[in-house]
């Protein structure tokens, strides 16, 4: 693993937070071209933008306290550490779509139009963020021996590398959407395709990677349930009034 990229003079360069910025930036560049097609200024997207990755990582770094708090008691100034690792996507997703809900408001633009242009933007810097907890060697799965499990420092046994396994789905998911955005029969279908399929392969994965356990399923296994239930209900909701228009 390579959590430290390059130490130049006082200045440490850290693989997680690298990513974490190339994330936003690949991001940002997706969500503006999907804007042009949709009609919305790249002034709008970048306002929007800003206050979706200040959003989502607090609320990613307050969902992973929350998760690991025995181990942040011990050091609370670590809390703020972010670019040592520790972000839960649900935790992002859900400030990030607070703040699109307002910054929309405030900006004048249809939610789920705003929201359709987030979601490959969110896929793409998902998938890269995770080649960050790959290099950061953290969120790592449980010990198999396939051909390609990885070693991972201060841990017994080889595992499974699933960050490489969620920056796929990620690509995959982001091709999708993409191909699913030049062709969309309503707003908002762009989005909930992304939750549908964010949810199942997140769901999935949980039982090959290390996480706790409530009532037999992880935390993000009970709010993949969730996700997927609201993905298929809303989307029904929405091509039904899409047909009366």
């Amino acid at each position: 693993m390579y959590p430290i990229l390059l130490n130049i003079g006082p200045v440490t360069i850290y693989s997680y937070g690298l990513m974490i910025a190339l994330a936003f930036a690949a991001g940002i560049l997706i969500a503006i071209k999907a804007a042009k097609r949709e009609g919305v200024s790249t002034e709008a997207v970048l306002d929007i933008t800003l206050a979706v990755i200040i959003s989502a990582i607090v609320g990613a770094r307050i969902f992973y306290i929350i998760e690991f708090w025995r181990d942040f008691s011990v050091d609370p100034l670590s809390m703020f550490m972010v670019w040592h690792g520790g972000l839960v996507f649900y935790g992002g997703l859900l400030f990030a779509i607070v703040a699109v809900i307002i910054a929309s408001r405030i900006k004048n633009i249809l939610l789920w139009k705003t929201l359709d242009i987030a979601a490959p933007a969110a896929a793409l810097g998902y998938a890269i963020g995770r080649i960050g907890c790959f290099l950061n060697g953290c969120c790592y799965g449980v010990i198999c021996d396939l051909p390609w499990a990885v070693k991972f420092p201060e841990l017994l046994g080889r595992r499974h590398p699933t960050q490489i396994y969620a920056s796929i789905c990620g690509l995959l998911i982001f091709a999708v959407l993409m191909y699913l955005g030049k062709r969309k029969m309503f707003n908002g279908q762009v989005f909930l395709a992304g939750v549908f399929l964010y949810s199942i392969y997140r769901f999935n994965i949980e039982f090959i990677r290390v996480n706790m356990k409530y009532a037999g399923l992880s935390g993000s296994q009970w709010v993949s349930i969730l996700m997927f239930v609201f993905s298929i209900v809303t989307y029904i909701i929405l091509y039904k009034n899409s047909k009366k228009i």
